[in-house]
């Protein structure tokens, strides 16, 4: 006899599992609990439109998988760990989607075997940092806008009494972030080699005056050297603080990304951003005249951000 959907006790501890948990013929432990797992999930994600994260509830999960509600424990002991399998998937599926983006800019430029050697100099063969920001910009504003819902459930309003397990999360939670961080210290990397080509260009311009113009040079250090001193770091960049140099030090570690601190300082500025105009979006605030033109606004907004760490 078929267990009913909501019984009004639980059955005992160590009870046997409905017939729906049973693993099917010719499917093994592990694919079994794969496939409940997917299925709970689904269950899930539909749970998370139709009454939000705070109004989950593992028993319903239960009854829409058919089966008594002390055997789902076994897959998902509490509301609060169904949340952290809701957040760890949206994020995985969200970096899947970016990594994907990013591939397709790679092979849109050229770049279709794997095992290639990379090219020695700038080349169509590698897409240029912003045009791969701009790819990733596009795939999470197209995901967000596509599930506003789990966008939420990453970047909205905390659940109340929920606190995130970083050993579940965390791992999943950050990968967009290294691939943002991969492309800023790329487009760190192409300046400092533009700047380099172009000193050289100055120094080749400048070697066959510099005999006939030695005492120009001279004269005009002697008038403007106050103004050279005084002016020398005008534009310069104000130095960090040390606990902002550790912690951006400590963060780009983390993500096993090489970079110096102010480009992981511009980069996170870009992310900050990033996640903020499309939260605007999908949060309604700016208007329902902006939800008519969201993707388009917000790739608009995009272009600006790139910017921050790959200026045009």
């Amino acid at each position: 006899m078929t267990a009913p959907a909501d019984p009004p006790a639980d059955p005992p501890e160590g009870s046997a599992p409905s017939r729906s948990t049973r693993q099917p013929s010719g499917m093994s432990r592990a694919q079994a609990r794969e496939r409940t797992m997917a299925r709970i999930l689904a269950l899930g994600r539909a749970q998370l439109v139709e009454r939000g994260p705070a109004e989950l509830s593992v028993r319903e999960i239960a009854r829409g998988l058919g089966m008594v509600s002390s055997a789902i424990y076994r897959y998902v002991d509490s509301r609060d760990a169904l949340l952290t399998l809701l957040i760890a998937d949206a994020f995985t599926e969200l970096a899947d989607r970016v990594d994907a983006a990013l591939d397709q800019a790679d092979r849109d430029h050229g770049s279709l075997d794997p095992d290639a050697p990379a090219p020695a100099g700038p080349g169509p063969a590698s897409p240029d940092p912003r045009t791969r920001f701009l790819a990733l910009a596009g795939t999470m504003t197209a995901w967000a806008l596509a599930h506003p819902e789990r966008w939420t459930l990453l970047y909205g309003t905390p659940v109340r009494g929920y606190a995130a397990p970083a050993e579940s999360t965390t791992a999943p939670g950050t990968r967009v972030m290294a691939r943002l961080l991969e492309i800023a210290a790329d487009a760190a990397d192409a300046a400092d080699a533009a700047d380099a080509a172009d000193a050289r260009l100055d120094d080749a311009a400048t070697g066959a005056d510099a005999a006939t113009g030695a005492d120009a040079a001279t004269g005009a250090d002697a008038a403007t050297g106050a103004d050279a001193a005084t002016g020398a770091g005008a534009d310069a960049p104000q130095p960090l603080p040390a606990e902002a140099v550790r912690l951006l030090e400590d963060a780009a570690a983390e993500l096993g990304v090489d970079v110096p601190p102010e480009v992981a300082l511009r980069a996170v500025a870009a992310w900050s951003a990033l996640v903020g105009i499309i939260s605007a979006h999908v949060f309604g605030q700016l208007g329902p005249d902006a939800v008519a033109v969201g993707e388009e606004l917000i790739g608009l907004q995009a272009q600006i951000v790139a910017d921050l760490i790959c200026p045009r």
